[in-house]
């Protein structure tokens, strides 16, 4: 249904209508309508009990529901039911004594055995019965297409603001990461400039990569890999003799989407909290691609001094950034486990290959 016009949806409901109508009224004449003035007769009362009930269940579905039911006047909505419903069965009787006139003499050889006929009030109960149906009828059929077209408005909403908040998020997370890089490159200003010059060229290619090859929510794997690679390469510069860095990106020849920056915010965390320049210091990076188990990413850094640690409750922005993108992008269908022991910190996200645009 997504893919039909709107002009074209705006006339399917009138087309059903439409087709109603005819199987209603049009089939049981050609039923009936054999020789004889016995079945003429016959579809003429079908037609005039049929017509009541039509009638009463557009008037209904096209301007009480509509104007009553749906803005919360139950009770004139009731009130006007009772009163249609009560007025339908006498009006049914004048109309079939106006055009249907008394019941045809039937000859004996084609008269049916003398079965007797259910009493009047049994069949008057039965007229005030398929009434009521009807109404209830229109009731409902109103009431799913309301459901059905709120249904789609509320997925649309939903999907505004999902676009929404990831775009509020993408822009926190740009000039946090920026801020963060260039506080890096800003302390090695003092010790190296050589590699101060060459962590500047570095970061352009990186914020090239964010601001034009990232435009979008989803991006190939091999490029997220890559701009990781960079980043990382980048943070080497600042690295003093006593740290140990361990980096293993691995893609089994998975051709998938991602969203884009999800392990750019766990390792802007190792490098900011397990680099100490005074003592020996580690970060262990793994991120892992296959069809089978999609995407495994692991990172743990030394934690040696006390003022840096990260609480995981509370790690900053750029994890509480990343939990509410993993939460919009991959509802369900994620993991992002949290530790922090007395000398270590270790963050691993998992994401399901299934879930992977």
């Amino acid at each position: 249904m997504n893919n039909i016009k709107p002009e074209i949806k705006k006339g399917i409901p009138p087309v059903i209508h439409i087709l109603f109508c005819i199987v209603v009224l049009v089939i049981p004449f050609l039923v009936m309508s054999r020789s004889g003035i016995s079945e003429n007769w016959h579809y003429i009362g079908y037609l005039i009990r049929t017509g009541i009930l039509i009638a009463l269940f557009y008037i209904n579905y096209f301007i009480l529901i509509d104007k009553f039911l749906f803005k919360r006047k139950v009770t004139f909505y009731i009130l006007i039911n009772v009163l249609l419903i009560i007025l339908a069965v006498p009006l049914q009787n004048i109309l079939f004594k106006l055009f249907a006139g008394p019941p045809p003499v039937i000859p004996m050889r084609r008269r049916e055995p003398n079965i007797p006929r259910p009493p009047y009030e049994m069949r008057i109960l039965g007229d005030y019965v398929l009434i009521i149906l009807a109404v209830g009828m229109s009731v409902a059929v109103k009431a799913t297409m309301r459901w059905y077209r709120d249904s789609i408005n509320l997925e649309s909403i939903k999907a505004t603001q999902l676009e929404a908040d990831l775009k509020n998020l993408r822009s926190q997370l740009n000039p946090h990461f920026l801020f963060n890089t260039l506080n890096n490159i800003y302390s090695l200003i003092a010790v190296d400039t050589t590699k101060a010059q060459d962590a500047v060229h570095r970061l352009s290619g990186l914020l090239r990569y964010i601001l034009y090859d990232n435009d979008r929510k989803f991006v190939p794997i091999d490029k997220e890999l890559e701009f990781t690679r960079n980043y990382i390469d980048l943070m080497r510069l600042r690295m003093s003799p006593n740290m140990k860095l361990d980096v293993s990106i691995k893609n089994d020849n998975c051709n998938v989407e991602i969203a884009s920056l999800l392990f750019i915010t766990l390792i802007e965390n190792a490098f900011k909290h397990g680099i100490n320049n005074g003592t020996d210091s580690f970060i262990n990076i793994k991120i892992l691609v296959d069809k089978e188990n999609g995407v495994l990413c692991t990172v743990e850094n030394s934690m040696s001094d006390v003022k840096d640690k990260i609480e995981p409750e509370n790690s900053g922005i750029g994890l509480a950034n990343l939990r509410k993108r993993l939460e919009l992008l991959y509802p369900y269908k994620h993991e992002l486990i949290v530790q922090q022991d007395k000398d270590r910190f270790s963050v691993l996200l998992r994401i399901g290959f299934d879930t992977l645009k």
